[in-house]
């Protein structure tokens, strides 16, 4: 048997050169019996003698018209060809028939050919019993997950401004000059805060998932993460350097702009796409929220989790089986390499504690910036939004799928 791994990374033995296709594109396999099976992994699928084919295997003859990501042709020139004998087993004597041989294959054939009747009878019999049993389901390898939606998150970035009600007048914080929290009566004269988060698509205009506490930072102050253990500690030590008391003060955030950076591309300004917040979960224990790419175009290079996708019958989920998270923690200080690129995480643990009513408990690792990354079970279904991750990391949280139909 042998193996060619196919894509864009440098360790591949056919390298493919075209943006549109995927760095772990596909794989083709030539067996010891000399069938030529395809294995795709991408994002924009491969095409066989004209048919698409996404994250399947498919068998093809040798010299067949392959096309990665609808644009790069495959060199047979590089796939070793099979051999006659290793497609058909010899007659034992050269080109001359043997008559022996033949009258045993000939009868072996008829007796194969009966076999093969009785045996479709029996599945006919069996699927006509056994109709409504649910198709078997199989587990998935951490890296098919990894794959298959590595694609479909985008790292967020919330711009943003915080209002202060005083006795005396109100008082607007942002960043100043130097790139420390300052003040302003007006916004004048300040940069606003930024905060970061996962989200992911969920369909073909655009629309994703993250949090209701990543898109208004200000807001969840159960949660503990970076705005209420940063940011807030610092804007009341302003407040009370200037003499504006240690109160208590009631916090306001005003939206200045969301953006989202598809997982790949170059980490700068001239990739980022601005969304709106398109809808929040009613209830404050769903911390859900849905955004929408002002465009309503789905990114190039991109996929989405479908509905068929998700799993939203919590009974299903397991103690103690595989929990996957793929998202951006840490944000950008994490996510960028040497090169500038984005490149999302992946995570894996076990699901440690039967379902809520709200949330999911896992141990996937998790941190701040992963805030709505997907969770998915063993066998890469959506089961969980991350919300609320633990010191200990192995008392994670998400918000069940089966909420997300409340920020559509």
């Amino acid at each position: 048997m042998k193996e060619y791994k196919i894509g864009r990374y440098p360790e591949a033995d056919i390298i493919l050169t075209t943006n549109f296709c995927s760095r772990d594109h596909a794989k083709l396999t030539v067996t010891d019996t000399g069938k030529i099976l395809l294995q795709d992994y991408s994002t924009n699928g491969t095409t066989v003698n004209g048919k698409k084919i996404n994250n399947q295997t498919t068998e093809m003859k040798y010299g067949d018209e392959i096309l990665f990501g609808g644009i790069e042709k495959l060199d047979w020139s590089k796939i070793e060809k099979p051999t006659p004998d290793a497609i058909a087993p010899s007659d034992g004597i050269g080109n001359k028939p043997n008559p022996a041989f033949q009258f045993i294959k000939q009868h072996a054939l008829k007796a194969i050919a009966a076999l093969a009747a009785v045996g479709i009878l029996l599945l006919a019999f069996n699927f006509l019993s056994n109709r409504n049993t649910a198709k078997v389901e199989l587990p998935l390898t951490p890296n098919e997950i990894y794959n298959r939606y590595k694609n479909a998150v985008a790292m967020v970035e919330v711009k943003y401004y915080i209002r202060i009600h005083t006795k005396a007048n109100d008082i607007y914080f942002g960043l100043n000059s130097d790139k420390e929290i300052g003040f302003n009566k007006t916004k004048s004269g300040l940069q606003p805060l930024s905060s970061e988060g996962t989200a992911f698509f969920i369909d073909s205009n655009g629309t994703l998932i993250t949090n209701h506490h990543v898109v208004e930072p200000w807001q969840h102050d159960n949660l503990k993460d970076y705005f209420f253990t940063k940011i807030k500690p610092a804007i009341k030590r302003v407040l009370r350097e200037k003499g504006y008391g240690d109160d208590d003060p009631k916090f306001y955030g005003e939206l200045e702009t969301v953006y989202i950076y598809p997982n790949g591309k170059t980490f700068s300004p001239e990739n980022r796409i601005e969304c709106s917040v398109h809808k929040i979960a009613d209830r404050e224990d769903i911390d859900l929220a849905s955004l929408q790419i002002n465009s309503h175009h789905l990114p190039p290079n991109t996929s989405v989790i479908s509905t068929g996708a998700t799993e939203t019958d919590e009974t299903k989920i397991q103690v103690n089986t595989a929990a996957y998270v793929i998202g951006f923690p840490m944000g950008d200080a994490l996510a960028v390499n040497e090169d500038n690129v984005l490149n999302c995480s992946s995570t894996q643990g076990n699901f440690t504690q039967n379902p809520a009513t709200y949330y999911i408990q896992f141990s996937a690792p998790v941190a701040s910036g992963a805030s709505g990354s997907p969770v998915f079970n063993e066998y890469g279904k959506l089961v969980a939004v991350t919300y609320l991750g633990s010191k200990e990391q192995s008392f994670n949280r998400g918000i069940l799928a089966k909420h997300i139909k409340q920020v559509k």
